[in-house]
């Protein structure tokens, strides 16, 4: 038997290793550790070298601190920074999935309701059909095609038939934006739960301490620290591609919308001009 996996998701687990390689590659200081600079070992005379028995030499200075890498943090985050980097591969393959989808595919070309417009007031009924046939390759118009095809020239037809194959368009541009809806809400609280656990280990530590001072609770308050950025940074980019995506469905049904209209208001001045005779 065999098992299909859909090319949505192929798609998006191509842009995911795309986009961890990229972030690999272009920050390689989130890797490294962070270079050290070199110790001051030079010995400074005394004036007078007659006096001084011998050169006295400077104290070596303290080598700073090696900064976290990317991995570092992330280890320190605790558990919750692995179901917060599951959310991110998840949400972002998504995001860049139907970013690609939306900017291969040809949805409605600047000012199409315009020119349907232009060409209605010019030749009627058949004016429209000129210009679903100059713009075959578009969704809107296999939409407004396929409605006029089941009319028969009767406008209550037309815009049940225009409504039925709008609402199966509309499904798949809508296709993962609950996904992205569910990781922008879920990875902020995955955080503050993290946020929760460091607290947490901060007053054990305090607890089990003889001596409180900051370094007992400062691992606790790093964790919890480090889990709601983690949360945030997931959360905000992909709620920002969430929005992004919806004002794109939206802005392409108020297109067919509008379309639909203008045709629906010529069939009807043609069965009325019809019935008139």
């Amino acid at each position: 038997m065999k098992f299909l996996i859909p090319k949505t998701a192929v798609r998006a687990l191509a842009f995911t290793a795309i986009l961890l390689t990229l972030l690999y590659l272009l920050t390689p200081a989130l890797f490294s550790q962070a270079t050290e600079t070199p110790v001051n070992n030079t010995t400074v005379e005394s004036k007078d070298s007659k006096d001084a028995p011998a050169a006295t030499e400077k104290p070596a200075e303290a080598a700073p601190k090696k900064s976290p890498g990317l991995v570092d943090l992330f280890l320190v985050g605790g558990w919750s920074m692995w179901p917060l980097a599951l959310s991110s591969i998840i949400g972002f393959g998504v995001a860049f999935e139907r970013l690609y989808f939306f900017f291969t595919t040809k949805l409605v070309s600047k000012g199409y309701n315009q020119i349907l417009s232009d060409k209605i007031e010019e030749k009627g009924y058949e004016g429209a059909l000129v210009h679903l046939k100059e713009n075959g390759d578009q969704r809107i118009t296999q939409i407004l095609s396929d409605g006029i095809d089941v009319s028969s020239g009767d406008p209550d037809l037309f815009a049940k038939g225009v409504e039925r194959e709008a609402a199966e368009v509309i499904t798949l541009l809508e296709r993962g934006l609950t996904i992205l809806a569910s990781v922008s809400t879920i990875a902020p609280l995955i955080g503050f739960l993290g946020t929760v656990s460091g607290m947490i280990n901060a007053f054990d530590a305090i607890a089990n301490a003889d001596q409180v001072n900051a370094k007992v609770v400062a691992g606790g308050i790093k964790e919890a620290l480090i889990t709601t950025a983690a949360g945030l940074i997931v959360a905000i980019p992909t709620m920002s591609f969430y929005q992004f995506l919806t004002g794109k469905v939206n802005g392409f049904a108020t297109e067919v919308e509008e379309g639909a209209n203008k045709i629906y208001k010529e069939l009807l001045r043609k069965k009325g001009a019809l019935a008139a005779k």
